[in-house]
């Protein structure tokens, strides 16, 4: 074998590994955790200014995970009658197992989200609202059993 046909061996070999890795770059999902996350990046530092809100508190937010679900505490002296807010539970592996829920506290401050909402795996939860006129909020990585 001479030296031509040998290197029409390697560009050969070459165009269809190159074809190949074009195939799989065009099968993979490119998703992004958040749909809008050029305008959400505009009200980033109110997003810090809340969270450090949170944070300046003597009582923590408290997120209990168990086989019958994902319990949520909301500190004392962030909640009253007036709590608006959203809890968000983001599937990063699939956006279709995104879910979204309006804040709905018990008289403890506790929302409670039963395990059949969820697919096991892990979630980032995102948790904020609104207490009077101070903004709070929370983000954590969560496993749903």
């Amino acid at each position: 074998m001479n030296w031509g046909y040998r290197i029409l061996i390697v560009i050969v070999l070459f165009i269809a590994g190159m074809g190949f890795m074009l195939s799989v770059a065009m099968r993979q999902k490119n998703e992004m955790i958040d749909d809008n996350y050029y305008v959400k990046e505009l009200h980033h530092q109110e997003q810090i200014d809340a969270a450090n809100n949170l944070s300046a508190m003597t009582e923590r937010l408290v997120v209990a995970v168990s086989e019958d679900g994902i319990d949520l505490r909301i500190p004392a002296q962030a909640r009253d009658a007036a709590v608006k807010g959203s809890v968000v539970f983001l599937r990063s592996s699939d956006q279709r197992l995104d879910k979204s829920f309006p804040m709905t506290l018990d008289e403890n401050g506790i929302q409670k989200f039963p395990a059949h909402n969820f697919v096991r795996g892990q979630y980032t939860l995102r948790v904020s609202w609104h207490n009077g006129n101070k903004a709070y909020y929370h983000e954590e990585n969560v496993i749903a059993l």
